[in-house]
Formats: structure tokens, sequence, C-alpha cells
């Protein structure tokens, strides 16, 4: 598709076959076609849960930094633990020499270069997550299993939505 112009729907038309889960595309060049910000966060959101594309060049297609900052939160979704797990672990590239994406676009993109992506999904989630703090729990040795218990019970009675959370960080 490289070198055409799009129309305003063309994004969303390859955004909901990015996001439809029988899509097999591992590579799509979009260069030089216009794509914009609007485009952008648009096809960003149709690869949310897209397990297959793993390149996607927008060089040349009229970008800024608000525009590559939409996937963000595709790459890591900050919301939840299981937002982050639940993130595009595939996408490994969004262009060719010359682009420079921000920089946690970046690390996410060089992160999910690992064929490990149980590993992925975890290093995301243990640099997005970072909110508790645990310490107080390793100083125990033989009985900390059940002061654990016993602390989450307590947490997740102030913060109930964290208690998932918590149990993860912990393990």
């Amino acid at each position: 598709l490289s070198c055409n112009t799009m129309s305003t729907g063309g994004p969303r038309v390859i955004a909901a076959s990015l996001a439809n889960p029988e899509c097999r595309l591992e590579d799509l060049d979009l260069y030089s076609c216009n794509i914009g910000d609007e485009g952008t966060a648009t096809l960003a959101d149709g690869l949310r849960n897209n397990q297959r594309l793993t390149d996607m060049s927008l060089r040349n297609s009229n970008i800024t930094e608000r525009g590559w900052n939409a996937f963000s939160s595709i790459l890591c979704d900050t919301s939840s633990i299981n937002a982050t797990y639940n993130s595009n672990h595939t996408l490994q590239s969004l262009g060719s020499y010359g682009i420079q994406n921000p920089q946690d676009v970046q690390m996410m993109l060089q992160l999910n270069k690992d064929k490990d992506k149980s590993r992925v999904a975890a290093s995301k989630i243990l640099q997005a997550h970072r909110h508790l703090d645990m310490s107080p729990l390793f100083g125990s040795e033989l009985d900390l299993l059940p002061r654990v218990v016993a602390w989450l019970d307590r947490f997740a009675e102030s913060r109930p939505d964290l208690k998932l959370s918590s149990i993860f960080e912990f393990v």
C-alpha cells in the first residue's frame, strides 16, 4: 500500500482488518500514505489485540509525536495488570531508518522482539506497576506465606481493585 494517499476512511478499514482475529498479516508497509495523527491513532487501536503483525512501516506519513504516542497505550496499557498483560506483545517495528518514536514506545517495541511473549508480558508488568512496596514481606523466612495472605487481605479492604495486582507482584 506504500505511496498511496489514503482517504480519511482508509486507516479505519485497515484497523478493522488488523483487529479481526482471523488477520494473518505480519508486515504492513504504509510508507508515504499521508496517514496523519488521527489515522495513526485509529491504526494503533486496531492493533490492540492483534497477535500477528510484527512490522508496520509508517515512514513519511505526516505523523507527529502525538500520533506516535497513540502506540504507547496499546503496547503497554498501564490501567491495570490485566490490561498490561493483554497489551500488544507482537508489534516490533513502526518504521525504518529515520523514524524517531517516543522513548517509551521504542522501549516496548524492543521488548516485543523477545520470542517468549510470557516474559515480554511479565517485563512490562514489572516496569509499569511499581505502586506497591512489598519489601516488608521479604524479611521473614518460613512463615512468609501466612503473613503475605494476611497483608493482602488487609490491603484489599482499602483497595479491592488492586488485590489481584498485589498477588501477582508478590509472586
